[in-house]
């Protein structure tokens, strides 16, 4: 069982955006985001807003990676530098 099972479970959006075949494929460890919840304020942590935090710490950090990447390989580098990932923050 993930996060609990019913009609409004974060199991069937989890299943969906996180599964490959059953598999789970979600990077960031739950645990980390919740303690950075917790270190920025937060009392206390739900399960579905802990997923969510996730799913949505995942996704941002996605598009800073793209759009860093578009900023490196301006600069005719392949790899990411911390000013690429700034310029991109930035933007």
């Amino acid at each position: 069982m993930l996060f609990g099972e019913g009609p409004r479970g974060i199991y069937k959006y989890y299943l969906k955006h996180y599964c490959f075949e059953g598999i789970k494929v979600a990077d960031l460890p739950i645990a980390a985001v919740v303690r950075i919840a917790k270190q920025s304020g937060a009392e206390r942590v739900g399960s579905d807003g802990a997923a969510a935090l996730v799913a949505k710490a995942e996704d941002y950090i996605a598009g800073l990676v793209k759009e860093a990447n578009k900023f490196a390989l301006h600069a005719g580098r392949k790899t990411i530098k911390e000013e690429d990932i700034a310029l991109a923050a930035k933007s």
